[in-house]
């Protein structure tokens, strides 16, 4: 029975050393391409978002700091009596060309919200990470730029 134990034991252990979890932390901006409509007292739009980003800091062997990516994002906005809200989903990918998928949402604040990711392949693949973001926009000339620093938990 001492043998079994010592088994499982071992292969328990040896499953769970495997799990790496930690904090990352990055930065990205770039482009924003609004179309929006009103409608009365609430505005609705949609929008498309190209951004190049940069891992500040990481305590995971997956993603490195100084490691570099490109976010491709569709999502809509409204903006009613109840305040401002925004969602969308990225396809997010590394210089490795390795890919994950992150949704993002912000309810009631213009400044921040939270973001979760599931990875797609390569290095990513069975990783997940669950982010808050600020937002920070800034029009120029008629076009709408934006720099979005994450801090995220991660796991694979």
């Amino acid at each position: 029975m001492r043998r079994v134990f010592i088994f499982f034991f071992a292969m328990f252990s040896a499953l769970t050393a495997q799990a790496e979890s930690g904090t990352v932390e990055s930065i990205s901006g770039g482009l924003y391409q609004i179309s929006t409509n009103d409608f009365g007292d609430s505005k609705y739009s949609v929008f498309t978002i190209k951004l190049i980003g940069t891992t500040l800091k990481s305590d995971v062997s997956f993603i490195k700091a100084g490691s570099t990516f490109i976010a491709e994002c569709s999502g809509v906005s409204t903006a009613d009596s109840k305040g401002p809200k925004a969602e969308g989903t990225c396809l997010v990918t590394d210089a490795d060309g390795d890919k994950y998928k992150l949704s993002f949402s912000r309810n009631n604040s213009s400044n921040g919200g939270v973001q979760n990711w599931v990875g797609l392949s390569g290095k990513f693949v069975g990783a997940s990470g669950n982010c808050t973001y600020e937002h920070r926009p800034q029009a120029h000339n008629g076009v709408v730029y934006g720099i979005n620093p994450s801090k995220c938990s991660v796991t694979k």
